[in-house]
């Protein structure tokens, strides 16, 4: 039966799907799909389905995988307390999901020019419906995280925004297929440079704490500064955001603490490229984190910035500064605490890793590794 030889928008489309689908079949396939086998997304999975420019494989493999990663989070929202679950952030995105994986999974295999077709415009599609996905997540967690332990709570939260990651990169690696631009596989950089990454980080993060505190810590870079990967640059610009701000932060404000005088002390980072990973250490003199501190900085919705630092402005410029500097790259999630345990499942997610080390009442290092992937 061919059901789809009308030209249909993929607007209409989930118009039409979803109206043929009833909750029990629509739930019945969320529990078979949910069980079934996922595999890995890994940077050279990703690299060989671009380099093999087949945009059929590619659209079959996320005709599988999507549905059944999908099913897992709904399945994972539906197990949720009661009063977790109805909470309108927390009940939106359930939906979300929920309506993503009805229409991926009526869609027929991508096997002609036709479905491709639209597989890849209903894909375009749902990329853009859960752009605010992390930010939502966020709020109903705030308002509603007390209801839960911080164990089950940060197990929801890994799984939720592990999945996330990888339900964008294979559906933002597939469109990105479709038009290819020099330099890149798919949503990949083949020849990624942390360093200017880092420069205009530094830059952006710089004049952010220059308005909002009127003073700001330069940074120097140092180390193999012509290091070039193979990786998304995306992921790499929301760690350091994340890392910049926290170092020129904690800089002056310790420096306001301890009444030091004159310039601020450099926020010094240093790359360094080896035969399988790249090492970017960032090292600040804001004071260290205490070993309570320590202990939490890793957990969901811990902020060591208080509140009234967030509210005490009335300069809207001012203010959208400061939360921008909380933010980082990625959605307005101010003052939650979702900036490190973000950064540091995007590390680990390609193999990575995010490490803290404290020196009391003088800094902190900060340790990022990324794989070294190069292809020539």
């Amino acid at each position: 039966m061919r059901v789809l030889r009308v030209p249909l928008s993929p607007a209409r489309i989930v118009l039409f799907r979803r109206s043929k689908a009833t909750w029990a079949s629509s739930n019945s396939r969320v529990h078979e799909m949910a069980a079934a086998p996922i595999n890995p997304v890994t940077l050279k999975r990703l690299l060989d389905l671009g380099e093999s420019k087949n945009l059929r494989e590619s659209s079959l493999l996320l005709h599988s995988e999507l549905p059944k990663r999908l099913a897992r989070r709904v399945k994972a929202i539906q197990k949720l307390p009661f009063i977790v679950g109805v909470n309108p952030h927390i009940r939106g995105i359930y939906q979300l999901y929920l309506d993503s994986f009805d229409i991926l999974s009526q869609l027929p295999e991508p096997r002609d020019e036709e479905t491709e077709k639209l597989f890849t415009l209903t894909l375009k599609d749902l990329v853009h419906s859960h752009g605010d996905v992390i930010p939502r997540l966020a709020k109903g967690f705030q308002e509603c995280g007390k209801y839960m332990s911080k164990e089950d709570a940060a197990d929801f939260l890994d799984g939720m925004i592990h999945a996330r990651i990888a339900i964008r990169v294979l559906a933002e690696h597939h469109l990105a297929l479709q038009e290819p631009i020099p330099g890149y596989i798919g949503v990949l950089n083949t020849s990624l440079s942390p360093t200017s990454i880092l420069r205009q980080t530094a830059d952006y993060v710089e004049e952010l704490c220059e308005i909002n505190y009127g003073v700001a810590p330069e940074f120097h870079i140092t180390g193999h500064l012509d290091t070039r990967i193979t990786y998304i640059s995306n992921h790499l610009e929301y760690i350091f955001m994340e890392l910049l701000k926290n170092a020129s932060r904690a800089t002056v404000e310790h420096s306001r603490r301890i009444s030091r005088k004159g310039e601020q002390p450099p926020v010094l980072i240093t790359v360094a490229r080896g035969p399988e990973d790249v090492t970017i250490r960032v090292r600040d003199q804001g004071g260290g984190i205490s070993p309570e501190e320590m202990a939490r900085v890793f957990e969901y919705s811990y902020t060591t910035v208080p509140k009234s630092e967030l509210e005490e402005d009335t300069n809207i410029f001012s203010s959208q500064s400061r939360q921008a500097m909380q933010a980082g790259v990625g959605g307005p999630i101010a003052g939650l605490g979702f900036g490190l345990p973000m950064s540091r499942i995007y590390a680990k997610y390609f193999g990575g890793s995010l490490d803290l080390k404290s020196v009391g009442g003088h800094g902190l290092d900060v340790f990022l590794r990324v794989p070294n992937i190069s292809r020539s």
